[in-house]
């Protein structure tokens, strides 16, 4: 049993190839997590780097969840390259996403100080929410409206990563994603929130590992458990319904002797790995 069935991606079905070895996709995590260790150091100092101007915040997310996402799908890449990349090439939909990212995680922090924290609240105003029904009905209502927001953004960053998709299609496509890939996105929700309250527990030292360490860890995360979600509902069906196979699926019918021919000496000829184009998906209708 992986994890109570959660992380379970592996089972037989839509997009795993015929002859696919099984690999629970718990352990795969911490293998993947494992094996990628060091790197997140450096590609959480690249990420704060980007995002100091605030207003690039957007498209360094962006640029972040491809990399995690070519670390998902197992595919080789140089890492600043296409971090470079992907914030050039997904600047304008990352800023935009990002903007409305900003805003929202300050209304949502304003109203769990308000609901949640009130000595703050009365401490600065003098005010302090009166505990009645409807208040408890419109905090409930806040927070579970917050968490489902939050959660889209499971999808939204992976799919301007890797989707032609206008914008617009992309957050129609998370709304409901949201609620077919429940339990992975509350997996990653609990995970992550118990990431942060670490984080926030120990201030002001985690302070000094913000350049280092979270949030490579919490944006692999994210991808991990809804990536596969996105390649189920969206990337796979549209590619099957034209007789074609999705290009992120690796195939492992190939002979042995081409599975060999991957370790031949090419004497200085090999090739740049260059980023692939974006595949292509479907609207959820």
């Amino acid at each position: 049993m992986a994890f109570f069935g959660f992380f379970d991606y592996n089972k037989a079905g839509k997009g795993v190839a015929k002859n696919a070895p099984e690999k629970r996709a718990f352990f795969r995590f911490w293998e993947l997590f494992t094996r990628k260790f060091w790197k997140f150091f450096y590609i959480n100092m690249l990420y704060v780097l980007f995002c100091i101007p605030i207003i690039t915040i957007g498209p360094a997310t962006v640029a972040l969840t491809q990399i995690m996402r070519k670390f998902t799908t197992e595919q080789p890449i140089f890492v600043f390259d296409e971090f470079w990349r992907a914030f050039k090439r997904n600047f304008k939909q990352g800023f935009i996403v990002g903007l409305f990212t900003l805003i929202f995680l300050a209304s949502f922090t304003v109203t769990c100080i308000y609901f949640f924290l009130p000595e703050i609240e009365l401490y600065y105003f003098n005010t302090m929410p009166e505990t009645t029904l409807s208040n408890m009905v419109i905090m409930s209502l806040s927070l579970a409206a917050g968490m489902f927001i939050w959660m889209m953004h499971f999808y939204i960053y992976p799919q301007i990563t890797a989707l032609s998709l206008s914008l617009n299609q992309i957050i129609k496509n998370s709304l409901l994603l949201v609620v077919l890939g429940i339990k992975q996105n509350l997996v990653t929700l609990l995970f992550s929130a118990l990431i942060v309250i670490v984080m926030v527990l120990f201030v002001p030292y985690s302070v000094f590992l913000l350049p280092f360490i979270p949030f490579a860890w919490l944006n692999f995360l994210m991808v991990f458990n809804s990536y596969p979600v996105i390649q189920k509902y969206i990337i796979t069906p549209y590619y099957e319904a034209r007789g074609e196979k999705n290009p992120e699926i690796p195939d492992y019918s190939e002979s042995k002797d081409s599975e060999e021919s991957l370790f031949e000496d090419f004497g200085g000829r090999e090739a740049e790995i260059k980023s692939k184009p974006k595949v292509k998906g479907k609207v959820i209708r």
